[in-house]
């Protein structure tokens, strides 16, 4: 409760009650950690914000999961196989951004 009270919060669509936060992977993609949204606060004028899964609220700097994700740096797509840079309780739970679940995304609105 004390991490949600110091984030905005957009659940609900915002402040606004209008904003419609969207993920930007594939259909059937299991670790969705990215997302996007666009809101006209006037006409012509619009609130644009990116969204990504924090996986750093998991993982602790220093630690063994750390280190190991920095050497792998991203997951790798090969055609019958993928190689996740973090264990898959992770990238395809905690840290996924599925819909209707709250999650503690970072965000970048402009």
């Amino acid at each position: 409760e004390a991490e949600i009270a110091r984030r905005l919060d957009l659940r609900d669509g915002g402040p606004s009650g209008k904003v419609l936060v969207c993920s930007v992977d594939p259909p059937g993609c299991v670790d969705i950690d990215d997302a996007l949204h666009a809101y006209e606060l006037a006409p012509g004028k619009y609130e644009v914000g990116v969204h990504i899964a924090d996986v750093g609220h998991f993982i602790k700097g220093g630690t063994a999961i750390d280190a190991e994700a920095a050497a792998r740096g991203t997951t790798v797509y090969l055609v019958n196989k993928r190689i996740d840079m973090v264990p898959k309780r992770l990238g395809e739970d905690l840290c996924s951004l599925h819909e209707k679940v709250d999650r503690l995304p970072l965000s970048c609105l402009w």
